[in-house]
């Protein structure tokens, strides 16, 4: 690769395609860079579910700390933020210059770095001399993702779930062995309730911190979002009002608290992070005559936690409109969905540029009596003139989707 020109990565398409996972290769491509991932302390978060939600409250929780996450929903700025200011267009390009400089310049690389290896090495070039505690966030897996090869001061895996089995192998306690390859000698290792599996457990042995069974108490505040009161080992909290909606939230809000408290935030910083961080693209709601309710739920543990907020707040059903990767489990996640809805409308995402989209002509075979549209613009437009205004359209199926209608919707 010879280019430093941001169109060259653009031009590497998306990550899932080029994914080579290997993590010598971000090891070498490190070292040509000085190691700028030891030059700030970290947490990583890895997990099937709940990873970016937990990132984003950690990374509120502490004034000026790094954030890196993926996929992006509009623009790549969007994955490296520092103090919640998304890297500027000029320090992308100047991050993007100095890590293709490195790898045009390492003889010894395996094979050219891909598209997540180029970004998460940027993210670390980026934070380094200006952000003193960083929250990464895993791309896939765990043990052979490139954001492994730092030394982190916490561990965090939320939970366990069917994805990416052709990567991660096939079994709930394979994908946990994954996952646990994060983990590595010393630092506390914090767990979601949906991650007490025994390769987890065992790697973490008498580091590990679990949060099935803190005791806290929610109180509905309507429109999704709740009230909440914990107690942790550390210190209580009252009054907790997370901005993020759905009741499968609330373990993210513990599993944050807990990570937060093992590197010594102030109780008032917590308290600030839990209130404020948002994460858009995730049980995010629109407003408008309908409204529009955005979910990035892509695999079939998403898809429950999903069925559940609406089986609580939409009990008479919304329209979806629905896309998916053709590498995902869309039939389970449609009979999960289904009984919560009033009419479904098929579509097609566009941002994953064809590679991985779901013919929605496919979708219908399993739902006859749905709608298909071309587009998401068609399928919003066709909900527009149908729906009466107190209606809530929900958009899920995959966070390209998502993606794409904020670009439309807002």
């Amino acid at each position: 690769m010879a280019s430093t020109s941001l169109d060259h990565l653009f031009a590497l398409t998306n990550e899932y395609r080029s994914i080579k996972y290997d993590l010598r290769n971000m090891q070498v491509l490190m070292e040509h860079l000085d190691n700028p991932q030891r030059s700030f302390r970290s947490i990583l978060v890895a997990g099937t579910n709940g990873k970016g939600s937990v990132a984003a409250l950690l990374a509120a929780m502490m004034p000026g700390c790094g954030l890196y996450t993926s996929p992006h929903l509009s623009r790549i700025n969007e994955r490296i933020q520092i103090g919640n200011q998304e890297i500027s267009d000029s320090d992308l390009q100047a991050a993007y210059a100095r890590v293709a400089h490195a790898a045009n310049e390492a003889k010894n690389l395996i094979y050219p770095p891909t598209y997540f290896e180029l970004v998460t090495a940027m993210a670390f070039v980026h934070f380094q001399n200006r952000a003193g505690m960083a929250v990464l966030e895993v791309g896939l897996g765990g043990r052979l993702d490139a954001t492994n090869v730092v030394r982190q001061d916490v561990s965090v895996i939320t939970s366990i779930g069917l994805d990416h089995q052709e990567f991660l192998g096939s079994t709930l306690e394979q994908i946990a062995s994954e996952k646990a390859g994060i983990i590595k000698n010393g630092e506390p290792v914090v767990i979601g309730p949906d991650a007490e599996l025994d390769p987890i457990c065992q790697q973490a042995g008498e580091r590990l911190f679990r949060t099935k069974h803190i005791q806290r108490s929610e109180r509905p505040l309507g429109n999704g979002r709740f009230e909440i009161d914990v107690v942790t080992p550390i210190r209580q909290y009252k009054g907790l009002r997370p901005q993020l909606a759905g009741r499968h939230q609330l373990d993210n809000v513990v599993i944050a608290i807990r990570a937060a408290e093992c590197v010594k935030v102030s109780r008032e910083h917590i308290e600030h992070g839990v209130n404020t961080a948002v994460w858009p693209g995730r049980l995010e709601t629109i407003a408008g005559k309908p409204s529009f309710l955005l979910d990035g739920a892509h695999n079939e543990m998403a898809a429950r936690a999903l069925a559940v907020f609406l089986g609580e707040f939409h009990p008479d059903g919304v329209r979806m409109i629905f896309g998916c990767m053709r590498d995902k489990n869309y039939e389970e996640m449609l009979k999960v969905l289904q009984p919560h809805t009033r009419e479904i409308i098929f579509t097609k995402p566009m941002q994953a540029k064809n590679a991985r989209s779901l013919e929605p002509s496919k979708l219908q075979e399993l739902v006859p009596q749905a709608l298909v549209k071309p587009s998401l613009q068609e399928a919003i437009d066709h909900v527009r003139a149908t729906a009466s205004p107190d209606e809530t359209v929900l958009i899920c199926g995959s966070l390209y989707l998502v993606g794409e209608a904020r670009a439309i919707l807002l």
